[in-house]
């Protein structure tokens, strides 16, 4: 990658490169703030900087202190946030940890180092540090991460402040996925940007201490740091209302919700339906029993469902157990599949987004993951049926709780319903979770969903961790693709990209 130098003062420059690296300097010596990938030790050479006497560091993550190694191959000291020591030093306890690896609801941290970084001093609030001509203090500034410092250095007669990734340019942030934590209770998995309250505290926090110049570490040096914070002040804002106008969270939390913005309704609630009586629903299954009184399961998380089965067995209730369908790979939907399998040893069927994650856990690396390997005994399509019973059942990809999930129409006893997995309750989309992949725009993710059931016209849709059916009208799902629609908007001027992707999925490459 290419680099620029920014200077800003006699003693002070910026090298961007793959991050923005703070260089301040007397002679040949220097201190650094991050280093990413270590290229800044070409330009400090031509530059006439032979030594690196420390670097501070603003968070942990991977593109922060990658290169750590090579800019500190002659010596010279590290610092870190307190709080973030470990996320340095203790990186192979991380990634060996099967906490961090499996039936993961949480995503602080995320983008750890894969080679630790030792660490020689740490830094909490307030501390300061004095360095040639500079004065350092250190702010504890979470929202990006949780143990975020930014530190104010005075040089030269001005104050600037090294923020991380805060902000990332006039009114833009770096990422979405980076803002995913809980709150009220909930795990990081149910929190779409809810640390975006916090990032704005942090940036208020830093704009009182009277920095006139703010330097993220991707973006654009900033100088006019409160036009910068109240113009991504007022974008998060309208971001996060407008995710929450279509969330299905209202469904399950609505105090919650309510608390998170008092001004804000979902857009559309759907009615409720009663459950035909062919159907059984039990924990995160429903089955769908024929008339011969043979069942279709879809998804067993857990050992209930089939404790439940075997009574109906044994009752006389039902006769037997044809099929087990996925609906998507999350392990609340699929940790007891191998015992569902030896018992009843009916065949499992999935569409192929995701009989590829089932049957292969290990080679994923995503949210509620669990490592038992499911055999997929019959791959389908997107749109191929087939026929059950006196049923007729059509598997159709389903990307949206998940890119890799599925929706599964069934056709019979004079009703097509649909079994949305978890994409949808009454009140809108299950997208609260960016780690799940959550796409945006024109025919992909929950717009392709949407326009989906609109050409289908289930009578009612069925969600598993919902009790009973619900029927979306036309007018509501019109309503939340329009919701989509102005979120891709608002987000082309909140992130840097031309695709508001590469803001939100946290595993695809930016250019």
């Amino acid at each position: 990658m290419s680099a620029t130098l920014t200077t800003i003062s006699q003693h002070l420059f910026i090298y961007r490169g793959a991050v923005n690296v703070g260089v301040i300097y007397r002679g040949e010596e220097a201190l650094l703030i991050d280093v990413g990938d270590g290229s800044v030790v070409d330009t400090l050479n031509e530059c006439g900087i032979r030594w690196v006497d420390g670097v501070l560091f603003t968070h942990h993550h991977h593109d922060q202190a990658s290169g750590t190694s090579r800019v500190l191959a002659g010596g010279g000291w590290t610092g870190a946030p307190e709080a973030e020591r470990a996320l340095f030093e203790e990186v192979n306890a991380y990634w060996n940890d099967p906490k961090n690896r499996w039936h993961v609801y949480h995503f602080r941290p995320h983008n750890v180092l894969t080679e630790p970084v030792p660490i020689h001093r740490t830094f909490m609030d307030g501390d300061t540090l004095r360095w040639a001509p500079a004065r350092i203090t250190a702010l504890h500034t979470p929202g990006h991460t949780d143990g975020s410092m930014t530190y104010l250095v005075d040089v030269d007669g001005q104050r600037i402040a090294f923020c991380g990734d805060l902000i990332y340019d006039e009114g833009k942030i770096l990422d979405l996925y980076s803002l995913q934590k809980g709150f009220g209770g909930l795990t990081d998995y149910h929190g779409f940007m809810s640390a975006w309250r916090e990032v704005v505290a942090s940036l208020r926090r830093i704009e009182a201490s009277g920095a006139t110049v703010l330097v993220p570490s991707h973006g654009n040096v900033i100088r006019d740091p409160k036009g910068a914070i109240d113009l991504l002040e007022a974008r998060l804002h309208a971001v996060y209302e407008n995710y929450l106008s279509t969330s299905a969270l209202w469904h399950y939390f609505p105090t919650l919700l309510q608390e998170q913005s008092p001004t804000v309704k979902p857009v559309a609630v759907a009615p409720s339906l009663p459950v035909p009586p062919f159907l059984r629903h039990v924990g995160t299954s429903w089955m769908v029993q024929s008339a011969s009184g043979r069942l279709l399961v879809m998804d067993c998380g857990s050992e209930e469902v089939i404790h439940q089965i075997e009574g109906w067995l044994a009752s006389g209730e039902i006769e037997a157990v044809d099929a087990l369908w996925i609906t998507h790979y999350h392990d609340d939907h699929v940790d007891a599949i191998p015992q569902f399998r030896q018992r009843f040893g009916c065949p499992v069927i999935a569409e192929e987004s995701v009989a590829q994650v089932v049957s292969n856990p290990d080679a994923w690396r995503l949210p509620c993951l669990s490592p038992w390997a499911i055999p997929v005994d019959r791959v389908v399509k997107h749109g191929e049926s087939w026929r059950w019973q006196e049923f007729t059942l059509t598997a159709y990809h389903f990307p949206g709780q998940s890119l890799y999930h599925s929706g599964l129409l069934v056709e019979g006893r004079g009703l097509r319903l649909f079994f949305c997995g978890d994409s949808l309750t009454p009140t809108g989309l299950d997208d609260y979770c960016a780690f799940n992949r959550n796409l945006l725009g024109e025919g992909v993710g929950y717009d392709f969903c949407l326009q989906l059931l609109h050409e289908l016209q289930p009578d009612m849709l069925f969600n598993c961790h919902v009790d009973a059916p619900f029927a979306p009208s036309s007018a509501d799902l019109k309503k939340w693709r329009e919701m989509l629609q102005q979120r891709v908007t608002l987000l082309k001027q909140l992130l840097p990209y031309d695709d508001p992707n590469d803001g939100l999925d946290p595993y695809r490459t930016r250019g």
